[in-house]
């Protein structure tokens, strides 16, 4: 597959930690199939966890990220602020280019 992307988000995002600056729009995200393939979490590249996308686009993506390394990488877009919850919602592109 070339040059397709897919635009989401992640749920239960964590609150960042003092050892590491918060994310950032354009940071790198390497995403992970856990849990025997039911889920996709993504990690920073220095070993922080993020989030996990939704359901949906786990059921979706799992067998491209299975079978297409370039599927593993992708960027954040936004943050989101949640006023309520606290920190912000990250949204990600996940691509092969």
């Amino acid at each position: 597959m070339q040059d397709i992307e897919w635009l989401t988000y992640l749920l239960e995002g964590t609150d960042a930690r003092p050892d590491l600056p918060a994310p950032r729009v354009g940071d790198t995200v390497e995403f992970r199939i856990t849990h025997g393939g039911r889920e996709i979490e993504a990690w920073r590249p220095g070993g922080a966890r993020l989030g996990r996308l939704p359901p949906a686009e786990t059921a979706l993506l799992s067998d491209l990220l299975t079978e297409d390394p370039a599927w593993r990488q992708g960027r954040i877009t936004a943050l989101v602020p949640r006023p309520r919850q606290g920190g912000a919602r990250i949204h990600v592109r996940i691509g092969a280019h």
